[in-house]
């Protein structure tokens, strides 16, 4: 811990089981920009431990949150604009806040944080710290910037460790995901000799599991579309192996893989290096006509191909499947769970079963869900039964509609930018 003294500002970040990644990349970008030490930090994990160090003085009460946790912010944010001081500034960032920045504002926020913010952020602190804000509310971050390669990735002054983030950005264009709207489509990789000499300063306070953050693992070192590039990850792997890590985990949660980026090449390696049984595979439908709406630029054939290939390299397939797309068909529904069956039956997979959330700034956001039938609810309720099926998919089914509910409300929503 740095020292620090009373006359100092207070900066305090809301903790939750949801953003603890999160918090340890910006409290890595404070630590990389040398500006933890100009603050007393606080990492707090309710409104009230927060009221109870800042009753005065300068004070930051920073949120990072998704779109789901909408109304638990919203009621904390009352709580606190009654307790904390006058001139209390609150700000917010994360995925929400890049989807529905004016939506955000409007729940209480001073200062809204778009987009990627390790430029963004820090200007903002010293602004602040020299009593000269900004004189506009939504501060927007760059997209596809590689600064976060430069800090790092979690904080040693905290010590707040998280899985490493490796890559920004995605190729691709999938109607339901936020990653290209936040991040861009420009991929930017965290160097192997960077990771490996940060892994060796967590080492000492017991950080010697060494796990990812990633859109696709497999893309980690690619400039294109492209087959995985092999030599980048090995040395990936053994720059990890080399700090002194015991366990490498590569590939699956919280990370997955893209089923277009999956070969035996590629499954030898993280055999080769890694600790983990299962990899986790993005096939999300077994529907060809509702892939292509998607945008997902793989077939569900190719999903079946690097299931067989994940079972044959010794690993169990972990296979996402998304349920309750806008203009989904019972036809696709009977595809989906065709492929789910024939990968657990003949790869030994699990399936994670999710269902559709509409997520503010994707092309999805204005269309409606569709609502899973009976046989198809029966249908994941009995592979839950044998164990072969794992997720939170009823509960993303009610969270769907509240979503709605949100924005018919006009509580959530901003007209869509990038498509």
């Amino acid at each position: 811990m740095g020292l620090v003294n009373d006359d100092q500002p207070w900066l305090i970040f809301r903790k939750t089981r949801q953003n603890r990644y999160t918090l340890a990349v910006l409290l890595g970008c404070l630590e990389g920009e040398g500006l933890a030490q100009k603050f007393r930090m606080l990492i707090a994990s309710s409104p009230k431990e927060i009221g109870e160090k800042a009753a005065s003085g300068k004070v930051i009460v920073g949120f990072s949150f998704m779109t789901p946790h909408l109304l638990q912010v919203k009621d904390e944010m009352e709580q606190l604009r009654k307790a904390l001081p006058k001139g209390t500034i609150l700000v917010a960032g994360g995925s929400h806040a890049t989807g529905d920045p004016e939506g955000t504002v409007k729940l209480g926020f001073d200062f809204v944080f778009t987009g990627e913010s390790e430029k963004s952020f820090p200007d903002f602190l010293r602004r602040f710290l020299q009593n000269k804000l900004p004189g506009t509310t939504i501060l927007s971050g760059d997209k596809g910037s590689g600064l976060f390669m430069a800090n790092p990735p979690f904080s040693l002054q905290e010590r707040f460790f998280a899985p490493i983030e490796l890559t920004r950005g995605c190729f691709y264009s999938c109607g339901f995901c936020q990653t290209p709207r936040i991040f861009g489509h420009s991929l930017r990789h965290r160097d192997p000799t960077n990771i490996g000499r940060y892994l060796e300063q967590a080492f000492p306070y017991g950080y010697n599991q060494s796990a990812f953050l990633s859109p696709n693992a497999f893309s980690y070192g690619a400039t294109g579309l492209q087959e995985p590039n092999l030599a980048a990850i090995e040395e990936l792997l053994t720059a990890c192996r080399q700090a002194g890590v015991e366990g490498i985990h590569f590939g699956c949660y919280p990370s997955e893989v893209r089923p277009d980026w999956v070969n035996p090449e590629v499954l030898r390696l993280v055999k080769k290096y890694c600790r983990n049984k299962t990899i986790v595979l993005g096939a999300q439908s077994g529907s060809d006509a509702l892939l292509a709406k998607l945008k997902r630029a793989h077939s569900a054939g190719r999903a079946l191909q690097a299931s067989c290939f994940i079972h044959q390299a010794g690993f169990m397939p972990h296979v996402d499947f998304v349920f309750g797309f806008p203009e989904e068909t019972q036809e696709d529904r009977q595809l989906s769970l065709a492929l789910m069956k024939e990968v657990i039956k003949e790869h030994g997979a699990k399936i994670h079963a999710h269902t559709y959330l509409p997520l503010p700034g994707t092309p999805l956001f204005w269309k409606e869900p569709s609502r899973l039938d009976d046989g198809t609810k029966n249908a994941l309720k009995n592979w839950e039964k044998k164990r072969r099926l794992d997720g939170w998919w009823e509960e993303q089914e009610v969270m769907a509609w509240k979503i709605v509910e949100w924005r018919d409300q006009g509580l959530v929503g901003t007209p869509i930018i990038d498509t």
